[in-house]
């Protein structure tokens, strides 16, 4: 099957490409997979193409007039920049790049990029930093740019080239929309364990971890192919995988019939344990975003290990366990969440409305909305918002990205609060002083008293 291109490369069909999706394959240590279930071949199935709404923006955006001199525009994080050569269009024109929520749901972040029905000349060249990402579990090598069109089908940029060392994907384009990219080969962990690319667990808990193969059938390499929803299917590309964990903390088992590898952590921990759990597969796993025909790869995912009860703040990439911690949820009002740290850290974390749920940040009240304040040493207060302006132009506030998720809050005795937050928190002297601090946690206890 084929679709058409116009002389831009933009796919114009709905008749979309097979691509393979993967097989999974589990063993203990050196057991290789067994190849009635891997490497075999299998007729070809039409699967459904990946359709998806678009994300809500999120952030801050950023804007430029590029003239047919050409420029360049990078996003406020500065993840996604891009270039426009000169002559690529003809007279000024408005560029934005805004990040827009992640409707893959994967490692990466998303960003929609405008204008979208403009007809460049010349490719514009787009540029992907990851390395504020966390990238474990995934091979770089197979990282792959995407973009999702205006009727919400994902596409790969089969012609994206990556750079281990820059930590950067980079495609030549004439066609804006949102873009992010995904993985051709990952570890998949079913439910909410992952996290900042590591996998969370406490005490005792277990884990299924499969291997997800997803692959363009062969002499399907065409400008862009078309993303697929995940089915299983046998995979004639990965021949062997082979299993193994480190330290040997805990226990690792196949498990034939899920086909996952199961893990189970330490019965009991007394602080914070790190296992890598590592998987080599063997076969034609395809071109990697080098152009390299590749027949041997390593994935690595680490596994984090809590005691039964924790809260632990990460700021700058060294992470820090609170020495005393607490939770209660108001009923008509909403959860309320402190903590306490070694270095003089004192958190507040506040949520309005649901139990529940994903909070973005806003004041104090915000039905659906949270707010995180901070101190050190009971002074240098920290909150969720600044003025956009401090020359009183715009008074209306401008609010950290992220949001305080809760998985599970306690209503009673014995139960748990769970979650996971990220922020950016500025200081309450923003125009005569301006300070801010980026911090992200995780916290997971049981309310002790009713």
């Amino acid at each position: 099957m084929q679709y058409n291109k116009t002389t831009t490369g933009q796919p114009r069909s709905r008749y979309f490409l097979l691509l393979l999706l993967g097989a999974w394959c589990l063993l203990l240590f050196s057991t290789s997979c067994n190849k009635s279930r891997i490497g075999e071949e299998s007729p070809d199935i039409p699967h459904q193409p990946l359709q998806l709404s678009h994300g809500k923006p999120t952030g801050e955006i950023s804007t430029a007039q590029i003239g047919a001199e050409g420029g360049s525009l990078i996003s406020k994080d500065g993840t996604i920049k891009i270039e426009v050569p000169a002559g690529a269009i003809d007279a000024a024109t408005a560029f934005s790049i805004q990040e827009v929520e992640n409707v893959l749901k994967n490692k990466a972040k998303a960003f929609r990029l405008l204008p979208e029905n403009v007809n460049f000349k010349k490719p514009v060249t787009l540029t992907y930093n990851y390395g504020e990402i966390a990238m474990d579990g995934v091979n770089p090598d197979f990282l792959f740019l995407a973009f999702q069109d205006k009727d919400g089908y994902f596409y790969s940029a089969n012609k994206t080239r990556g750079n281990r060392q820059s930590k950067t994907l980079t495609v030549q384009t004439t066609h804006f929309s949102d873009w992010t990219f995904y993985s051709q080969y990952d570890l998949y962990l079913p439910g909410n364990k992952l996290s900042n690319g590591e996998i969370r667990l406490v005490e005792g808990e277990e884990i299924t971890l499969e291997l997800k193969a997803t692959t363009p059938k062969e002499n399907y390499y065409e400008e862009y192919g078309p993303i697929v929803l995940p089915e299983l299917a046998s995979n004639i590309y990965i021949q062997r995988a082979v299993w193994d964990y480190a330290p040997k903390k805990g226990v690792m088992n196949s498990n034939p019939a899920q086909g996952a590898v199961v893990y189970k952590a330490p019965a009991k921990v007394t602080a914070v344990e790190r296992v890598y759990i590592n998987v080599t597969i063997n076969g034609k796993l395809g071109k990697d975003n080098l152009g390299n025909d590749v027949q041997q790869m390593q994935i690595r995912q680490p596994v984090v290990i809590y005691p039964e009860g924790y809260f632990i703040l990460s700021e700058d990439g060294v992470e820090i366990a609170a020495y005393n911690f607490g939770g209660e949820y108001i009923q008509l009002y909403g959860s309320q969440l402190v903590a306490f740290f070694p270095n003089g850290y004192s958190l507040g974390i506040y949520t309005y409305g649901p139990t529940t749920g994903s909070f973005p940040y806003n004041m104090h009240g915000t039905p659906g909305a949270a707010t995180i304040e901070l101190t050190q040493n009971g002074k240098d207060g920290m909150i969720v918002f600044r003025p956009k302006e401090c020359e009183g132009k715009d008074p209306d506030p401008y609010f950290s990205p992220g949001a305080v998720i809760l998985k599970s809050v306690a209503l009673k005795k014995g139960e748990y609060f769970e979650g996971e937050f990220s922020v950016t928190l500025f200081g309450y002297e923003w125009c005569q002083k301006p300070r801010a601090k980026n911090l992200s946690g995780k916290f997971r206890f049981r309310k002790t008293v009713d």
